[in-house]
């Protein structure tokens, strides 16, 4: 085990293995390229597993390395049909630039600083909500309340970031579509995943594995490849913050928070439920229904998540047996 913060050396590690796995799209067999790809994303992946250190420390760095997975795929698919590929360290840039986040608004933003200042405060409201629940321990008494509570901070928490995001970019004259698009407004869960939530994760899941596998296969098999690679992501995160007895049962939970938000997708789009109201009172409806069906299902990724950042005081094992925040 490589311990912490030597273990950050995952993250460079993983941007390498990223330059490596674009490269090998130039390689001249199939079964080469197949081989060698397949080795990167699971060495990738795998790569949190072998390391220990603070929970927080862990679950931040296993989000970035399973994102880093991710987005290697995407832009191997990026650069599938290009002639010739870019150098190695700009390649390596492309690794870490954010570029769905930096898309071109439509309009101007109206009054960045007022936006700025907006997520300036959701940004203290969400740290104020923390506290607060650090204080409380609301998770003693009710587990699910205080998971809402988790569920408050992490909605607050990302729209301060968009707002910030966006802000910033307008003062210095660059219009961008940032983070979100109003996720409280999505009248289903479908519109929640595919347009108005985490663009950055969301445009490297669709360019990387919905669209190839949704145009040769199928739309059911595009989305459950989709939500399992996001699955993967959130999981390592888990799994690489404590011993597999203690983790593998949060980290199951985790994955079946993604592939049941996949069946349920696929069950609006067989059922007609993913299409826009047509009435004022309907679309309302339907907004509410995503939001308490979402935050219903959000303790199986927000409980684990929870635990394993110490949020609120909570941990993967009771306060006797934890004797350090390192992993054995």
């Amino acid at each position: 085990m490589i311990d912490f913060p030597l273990s950050l050396l995952a993250l460079p590690f993983a941007v390498a293995a990223g330059v490596g796995y674009v490269t090998l799209g130039a390689a001249p067999s199939v079964a080469r390229r197949r081989l060698g790809r397949g080795v990167l994303l699971a060495a990738t992946w795998g790569a949190p597993l072998a390391t220990r250190g603070p929970g927080p420390v862990q679950l931040v760095m296993g989000l970035l390395v399973g994102f880093l997975g991710i987005r290697m795929v995407a832009l191997a698919n990026r650069w599938s049909e290009a002639r010739r590929l870019p150098s190695p360290g700009r390649l390596a840039a492309l690794m870490l630039l954010p570029d769905p986040l930096l898309v071109a608004r439509r309009e101007p933003l109206r009054r960045p600083r007022l936006v700025v200042a907006r997520g300036l405060l959701a940004a203290a409201l969400c740290v104020a909500l923390l506290l607060a629940g650090n204080r409380l321990r609301l998770w003693h008494w009710s587990r699910f309340g205080d998971d809402l509570l988790v569920f408050a901070e992490v909605a607050i928490g990302a729209a301060g970031l968009h707002d910030l995001i966006v802000g910033l970019a307008a003062l210095g004259g660059k219009q961008v579509r940032g983070l979100q698009d109003r996720p409280h407004l999505s009248s289903s869960l479908t519109q929640f995943w595919g347009r108005r939530w985490n663009r950055l994760v969301q445009g490297n899941l669709d360019r990387g594995f919905f669209r190839p596998w949704a145009r040769r296969r199928s739309f059911t098999r595009g989305t459950l490849v989709a939500f399992a690679a996001s699955g993967v992501m959130h999981v390592i995160a888990v799994l690489d913050a404590g011993p597999l007895a203690v983790t593998l049962g949060p980290a199951a939970a985790v994955m079946g928070f993604f592939m049941l938000h996949a069946a349920l997708v696929l069950a609006e789009r067989r059922f007609g439920s993913a299409l826009r109201a047509e009435s004022r009172h309907l679309l309302w409806l339907s907004r509410a229904r995503t939001m308490v069906l979402f935050a219903l299902l959000s303790p199986l990724l927000l409980d684990p998540f929870a635990a394993v950042a110490n949020v609120h005081g909570r941990s993967l094992t009771p306060p006797p047996a934890q004797t350090s925040g390192y992993k054995n």
